[in-house]
């Protein structure tokens, strides 16, 4: 991995959601779920951070996203390129990814 991946609150927040949530039908799939989901982004990003494209709700940038069995994994690359964070775990039919800049 060339750059550090590191998991906002926000982020974690939505992994537990969906993990949460999917574990009451199936247990065993949200695990692996929210497995695929972390080695996705470190394992992809962590390597290939600007692979992505921009994030359509924020044409002036600096937010990214990459499509991961129907998840938008939210991030953004640090200005000097040495870390990406992510910010979001976005469900495709959730809609527009509300992300706070702040």
């Amino acid at each position: 991995m060339d750059r550090r991946v590191i998991f906002s609150p926000t982020s974690i927040r939505d992994l537990a959601d969906s993990v949460s949530y999917i574990s009451r039908f199936d247990p065993t799939a949200a695990a692996r779920l929210g497995d695929s989901l972390i080695e996705a982004a470190e394992r992809m990003l962590g390597n290939h951070p600007f692979a992505g494209p921009i994030c359509p709700e924020y044409p002036e940038g600096p937010f990214r996203y990459w499509l991961h069995k129907g998840y938008r994994i939210v991030y953004q690359v640090s200005e000097n390129a040495d870390q990406v964070e992510i910010l979001r775990f976005w469900h495709c039919a959730q809609g527009d990814v509300p992300i706070d800049k702040e």
